[in-house]
């Protein structure tokens, strides 16, 4: 029988510790709970949207040594980066610009305000309990950046039951070695989650004619709390913190670029959730976000880019019907920039206004959102969606929806010094879809059809030597997802075929494969298992008059763990079995074959 959304957000009212935490075991009775799509939580099945969840126990599995390892070749998501290990990394969402997808850590929205681009280089998979994935327009719900979709990371927490060590040790090829020791327990109304880890490697040389043919390393640490306490009156308050910090290093062409940037990632949010009445929950919090990067040359001070972000939100869920749920909200916030480069203004605020109002209509769902934004810099914006959800059989629904969706310009498209542009509009976009989903207790299917027009895309105008509001795009597309899961065998698979096209040219998008593909198999054998990923991808061009070619490649990555005893497990992975060569960014090496090691401990 088929749970509502407004069932499930009633039962949360009654447990608010989940609205932010949904994975606990209570939500897996439920299902798979994400909260990332509307801003409430509903089991996948549930939501109007094409979501991916992935958890702790998949994210053990795969064994990821980069967040992105995570993502690549999932259903609507391809990747690029100037080689491995820490450095400039690129998310496309059905084939939009990287700065189209909102990165939020825990709720908190990151991203550079001058590059505009969410440093997904350094998240520590290791400090991550789960990722949401939500394809598809958000800005009406999230405001500027959410044209392609959003991605939420949540940070590791606690559950209820005496404290709990977990640590870990690990290394392998490029001289890697990481390390990481963490706590976590819980009483009848606190929570609380403490960790510590820490990366290394020496890397690999990241281009071969430029620079020294040294390698290029990396090293990451990252500390992560999460804490909530709930009254007997069932007010919450609650808190995290994601804090990383590090060194990246890379080659330098010429004196005008440096070839190292020690940077710091860092998220916090605190706040308070109070159930008014039994049908009236409201949350009230502050966040903070960094991006900072001191770039260096030869050892010398080059250059510095700085985001800093404060942010207030004010939500309230509100069951205004037995079949109606509303959910409305104010959130703020200010972006500051220091940086050695003078720009024109160093700061600037956006408020923002929202509402989503789902109904209940037995086989039918309805959901509309609609957002104001009023920026200090272009004025104000109006966003909104509409979806519709149909449960044609018990295991059956379909889905439609339409929205649109806006992206700021970032510091540097304004400010930047001989090339900023005060003139310049947010980038606007028109996206339709019509998907969906098959479920049953131990598999799933999901297909979404896909159409995206973005219009006032932000360019380098080489007549005008500035940025301008010149160029246009449309992407269409197929995502199919997949996925079985037993106590004996876990996979996942997608595909997904695009075609992003510039409207101007006729040309492809850079950087965006028409064909993108991913399989997960694993097997358990009581306490040995084994399994492998198949990631593969088409060919693309790395230059917008696609005259530079990127060439398909396909790798394999196997894996295998034991269970030394209830307590300790090793785990071994081989990256790129059979050692292909290939790019996603022109002239920059990816990763051959590689072999790491790694031994867990987790107190029972």
């Amino acid at each position: 029988m088929k749970r509502t959304a407004l069932s499930t957000a009633i039962l949360l009212a009654t447990s608010p510790a989940l609205a932010d935490t949904p994975d606990t075991n209570d939500a897996q009775t439920l299902e798979t709970v994400q909260v990332t799509a509307s801003r409430i939580a509903q089991t996948v099945d549930e939501t109007l949207a094409s979501v991916t969840i992935i958890d702790r126990e998949e994210i053990e599995r795969l064994q990821p040594q980069q967040f992105t390892d995570l993502l690549e070749g999932r259903a609507g998501i391809e990747t690029s980066q100037n080689s491995a290990f820490g450095k400039t990394t690129s998310v496309y969402t059905r084939g939009t610009s990287s700065d189209h997808t909102l990165l939020l850590i825990d709720g908190v929205r990151m991203g550079s305000a001058t590059s505009g681009g969410a440093s997904w280089q350094f998240l520590p998979p290791e400090e991550i309990e789960r990722v949401e994935i939500v394809r598809g327009p958000r800005t009406s719900i999230y405001g500027s950046d959410a044209i392609g979709g959003v991605v939420q990371t949540f940070t590791r927490e606690g559950r209820k039951g005496p404290p709990k060590v977990n640590a870990f040790v690990g290394g392998g090829s490029f001289n890697t070695r990481e390390a990481g020791v963490g706590v976590a327990g819980g009483t009848e109304s606190t929570n609380y989650s403490f960790s510590l880890s820490h990366f290394a490697t020496d890397g690999i040389n990241v281009q071969d004619d430029v620079g020294d043919d040294e390698r290029d390393g990396y090293d990451n640490t990252s500390l992560a709390t999460k804490v909530s306490h709930r009254l007997d009156n069932g007010v919450e308050f609650f808190g995290n913190i994601l804090y990383s910090e590090g060194t990246t290093e890379f080659d330098s062409g010429s004196i005008f670029s440096p070839d190292e940037s020690d940077f710091v990632h860092a998220a916090l949010r605190a706040g308070v959730r109070i159930p008014v009445t039994q049908r009236w929950d409201t949350e009230l919090s502050a966040g903070h976000s960094r991006d900072e990067s001191d770039n260096f040359l030869e050892g010398e001070f080059f250059s510095q880019f700085d985001t800093r972000r404060d942010m207030v939100n004010w939500r309230n869920d509100i069951v205004v019907a037995d079949n109606i749920l509303v959910i409305t909200g104010i959130d703020a916030y200010e972006d500051r920039v220091a940086s050695d480069t003078v720009y024109d203004e160093d700061s600037r605020y956006n408020l923002g206004a929202y509402s989503v109002v789902q109904v209940d209509m037995g086989r039918h769902d309805l959901e509309g959102s609609l957002r104001y934004d009023d920026n200090e810099q272009f004025g104000d914006k109006v966003t909104g969606q509409v979806a519709w959800g149909f449960q044609m059989t018990d295991p059956l629904r379909l889905r439609a929806s339409y929205g649109t969706a806006f992206k700021a310009p970032t510091f540097n498209d304004l400010y930047f010094p001989g090339f900023g542009n005060t003139d310049l509009e947010p980038e606007d976009s028109r996206s339709l879809e019509i998907g969906a989903r098959y479920t049953r207790e131990a598999y799933y299917a999901d297909a979404a059809v896909f159409r995206t027009e973005l219009d006032q895309m932000i360019s380098f105008d080489p007549v005008a030597f500035r940025a301008e509001n010149i160029d246009e795009a449309r992407i269409q597309g197929i995502e199919l997802e997949a996925g079985y899961e037993s106590p004996r065998w876990a996979s996942r698979a997608s595909l997904t075929l695009m075609d992003a096209e510039d409207r101007e040219t006729g040309k492809e998008l850079r950087r965006r494969s028409p064909v993108t593909a991913r399989f997960d198999l694993d097997r358990n054998l009581n306490r040995f298992s084994v399994g492998g990923s198949v990631i593969a991808k088409s060919r693309s061009f790395d230059d917008q008059d696609n005259d530079v070619r990127l060439s398909g490649y396909g790798l394999m990555n196997l894996r295998a763990s034991y269970q030394i005893a209830p307590e300790w497990q090793l785990q071994a992975t081989v990256n790129n079995v059979f050692d292909k060569d290939y790019e996603t960014a022109l002239g920059y090496n990816q990763p051959g074959r590689a072999a790491f090691l790694k031994l867990r401990y987790q107190q029972r």
